[in-house]
């Protein structure tokens, strides 16, 4: 059962992020975020402004690669801003014609910065390597 709290230890928060995106518990994954969350991946010109948006997004992205999953390498945290290492893997659906071909292994490595509001995150920057 999920509990959507938003934890307030910042390592704490990331692996709750990490798991919410993993297990693919959009709720919880939600209610980490502000209604007015700001999300950008400059590599990918992406950018999306809202929880709704942005969790619309992430779900999308379920589909095309549905056993996706996020491991943490290294949290660093100071002040209101979370940073994040973490490797990516799964492998593509073949949904989004960007992926390799269906069946074929996705993989990446990210660095995602978190600006916290009011112990939730309220802004995003995803940066892929």
């Amino acid at each position: 059962m999920t509990s959507n709290t938003v934890p307030t230890d910042a390592t704490e928060l990331a692996r709750t992020w990490v798991n919410a995106y993993n297990d693919q518990d959009f709720e919880q994954f939600g209610a980490l975020y502000t209604d007015d969350v700001v999300y950008t991946i400059g590599a990918y010109q992406l950018a999306f402004r809202g929880r709704d948006a942005f969790v619309g997004h992430i779900r999308e992205y379920a589909g095309a690669v549905p056993d996706r999953k996020l491991t943490i390498k290294r949290v660093i945290a100071s002040g209101d801003l979370i940073a994040l290492e973490t490797d990516f893997a799964g492998t593509s659906s073949g949904a989004v014609p960007a992926l390799p071909p269906a069946g074929e292994p996705v993989t990446a490595r990210f660095c995602t910065v978190l600006q916290l509001r009011d112990g939730k995150i309220a802004a995003q920057d995803d940066y892929v390597g």
